[in-house]
């Protein structure tokens, strides 16, 4: 035949982890693979966990303690907050005080809060 079976189009890649800007929202690593790296949180999921097909902030692959798709973040300027989403991670995406995060709720957090996967071991704070 000469025609071209058109192919259905490619689902659009994770919102990447750009560096921090002053005076905007962002991610700060504290403790962990990140620590002291800086990324831009916009109004867009920015969702971490080891597998780069789906996170925008991806761990290296031999985080076995960080899941594949482990938690998201977005900033919601209208009322300054930050939400996070843990997606079902094995380990967990806990709240400084040690709380540990529903799968698939979104929690509001406010500018200087901490969070962190799986643990203790990798610690982020959001920043504006």
């Amino acid at each position: 035949p000469d025609y071209t079976r058109p192919l259905p189009a490619m689902p659009a890649g994770p919102e990447a982890a750009l560096p921090a800007e002053e005076g905007s929202p962002s991610l700060w690593g504290v403790e962990g693979e990140f620590a002291g790296s800086g990324f831009r949180v916009s109004e867009r999921w920015l969702t971490l966990g080891r597998d780069s097909s789906q996170c925008g902030l991806a761990f290296p692959y031999d985080a076995g303690e960080v899941s594949r798709r482990h938690c998201s973040l977005k900033f919601e300027a209208e009322r300054g907050l930050f939400l996070l989403e843990d997606h079902d991670s094995s380990n967990g995406t806990f709240l400084s005080g040690g709380e540990r995060l529903e799968p698939g709720i979104v929690y509001e957090l406010r500018p200087g809060s901490r969070f962190s996967l799986s643990g203790t071991r990798h610690w982020f704070e959001v920043q504006v």
